[in-house]
């Protein structure tokens, strides 16, 4: 189950991160707007065609992104029951870093 759930935030943070890059800047006017432009509020280019689709699924992945982290969170082993260390030694060759 853990692993699974890795997966989904590895996908989730990969999804965001290439979504994010392949939306326009809102900042692209503004350059105009500062140096004095004409840009009207009916003037305005609004988000449309894959703008809009690249918008509404980032939010969907940044929604699936923060159930996956707080499911990740109620699943986690309880290491206050135990000492964590002794957890961490039972898992092969990595407990070897904790003697």
């Amino acid at each position: 189950m853990i692993y699974v759930l890795l997966a989904v935030l590895l996908l989730a943070a990969l999804f965001i991160v290439i979504a994010v890059v392949f939306q326009k800047s809102a900042d692209e006017g503004l350059s105009s707007t500062i140096a004095g432009g004409s840009e009207t509020f009916l003037g305005r280019e609004k988000k449309g065609g894959t703008d809009k689709l690249w918008f509404k699924w980032t939010v969907v992945a940044a929604i699936v992104f923060g159930v996956a982290v707080i499911a990740a969170y109620v699943i986690q082993p309880d290491y206050t029951a135990g000492n964590a260390i002794d957890y961490w030694k039972n898992l092969g060759e990595w407990g070897s870093l904790f003697s």
